[in-house]
């Protein structure tokens, strides 16, 4: 078959929802991630809305969510590697019971008087085991489904549930909270992960390590080494991940100010909680709708989309009416979908040998660049408004975009995603 033939059969085949989740494989990834990661919303809303009640402290409250960030960031980076070297369903089995056991013991700690450095170390503890885990699923895809069609709507499928978890975790943990009690809500989250380590357990396939095991703690800060230099010395990758890298921060600015703003335009504080699920809502279903179109189009939508999500952006500075900018953010929120092709083609351009420490850093350098974006627009709005903090992280996201346009590598891209599906036929 020529690449010609190949290219109309590709044209003619999407992948589905239905096709994916035929897969039964996929279908316990899918139920594991979406039980772990709804547990994960309630706990940090859960010891959030603890330490407000016991310090009164805003700043304090919000460190709870600061501190997933830094184990994301070491964890990714350093642990990412493991995923080659160790059985990828061992890792993400170990992840589930070292989480289970520690957020067990924060949620007995939370009902005495412990004080707050003791529960902040034991909520990092739990997280540095997260992007383990997310590595591990990440690089298992693939493995999983095979053709690349079929992994670019799973990712964009796995994208969707992570915002979706994201909203119903958050408002599920406030609810859980105001029944019974923070203490409550944590115990739910170990339950989380038991509940996915039986499903991983039960579904997925146990498949031998790519390299070698090691035990030297070196030897992971020479993986992680190669996967900096692999990822960078690769044109369409690094494109690919610099520019999801870069567009980060403008990503997450209207999640970061929306109760601020709310609060500046005298509307009622409920607004917020609005704003803030317009952005996330929009990203769902722009992952699903993305991620069943072919490998192709989707690497055409990269650029286009990576623009739409800051146009509407740009008009947050005009202060329009508050439904209008729940329609506006709801717009970008669809355009991050860009994502979808980002995380895909930066797993699927990786030999399955080096995925986990290639994704570990790419989720590493996200997880950085967005807590640096919480950070800056926070600084911003603090010293003008939130709606000119919004303007300026767009306009810094489209000069990124921009700078995206000018390196953008086509042609290899091209080239390399059509060897995909020449590979994945």
């Amino acid at each position: 078959m020529s690449s010609a033939d190949v290219g109309r059969t590709g044209e003619r085949q999407r992948a589905g929802l239905r096709e994916v989740l035929a897969v039964r494989e996929f279908r316990g990834l899918v139920a594991a991630q979406v039980a772990s990661e709804a547990g994960d919303q309630i706990a940090r809303v859960a010891l959030a809305l603890l330490v407000l009640s016991d310090t009164g402290s805003a700043l304090l409250a919000a460190a709870t969510f600061a501190v997933s960030f830094v184990p994301t960031f070491l964890g990714g980076a350093l642990l990412g590697s493991l995923a080659d070297r160790f059985s990828r369903k061992s890792l993400m089995l170990l992840a589930d019971v070292a989480r289970a056991i520690t957020i067990g013991v924060l949620a007995l700690m939370a009902g005495t008087s412990a004080p707050l450095w003791v529960l902040f170390a034991l909520l990092f503890v739990a997280e540095l085991f997260t992007p383990l885990f997310e590595s591990a699923r990440a690089a298992s895809i693939p493995d999983v489904l095979g053709s690349p069609r079929l992994v670019t709507a799973g990712t964009g499928l796995t994208r969707s549930l992570h915002l979706a978890n994201q909203a119903i975790g958050l408002v599920l943990g406030g609810i859980v909270v105001q029944l019974s009690s923070p203490q409550a809500a944590l115990f739910v989250d170990a339950i989380s992960f038991i509940v996915s380590y039986a499903l991983l357990a039960a579904f997925l396939r146990n498949r031998p390590a790519m390299l070698d095991a090691t035990e030297s703690v070196r030897q992971l800060f020479t993986d992680l080494a190669d996967g900096w230099r692999m990822l960078m010395a690769d044109r369409s990758r690094r494109a690919l991940i610099l520019l999801g890298w870069g567009m980060a921060a403008s990503l997450v600015a209207p999640e970061a100010v929306a109760l601020a703003y709310v609060r500046d335009a005298g509307e009622l504080d409920a607004w917020g909680g609005v704003l803030m699920a317009s952005v996330i809502t929009g990203a769902a279903l722009g992952s699903i709708l993305v991620g069943r179109r072919t490998p192709r189009d989707q690497l055409d939508l990269v650029l286009p989309l990576a623009i739409t999500v800051c146009l509407p952006l740009l008009l947050t500075g005009i202060e329009p009416p508050i439904v209008l900018l729940v329609v506006l953010w709801f717009v970008s929120g669809v355009a991050q979908a860009f994502l979808v092709p980002v995380m895909s083609f930066t797993t699927l351009l990786t030999k399955n040998e080096h995925r986990g420490r290639v994704v570990g850093i790419a989720s590493a350098g996200f997880a950085a660049v967005t807590a640096l974006g919480y950070l800056v627009t926070g600084f911003i709005a603090d010293r003008t408004s939130p709606a000119f903090a919004v303007t300026v992280m767009a306009a810094i996201g489209l000069l990124v975009v921009s700078i995206g346009f000018v390196r953008w590598p086509s042609t290899r891209l091209r080239s390399d995603v059509r060897e995909l599906e020449l590979a994945g036929h």
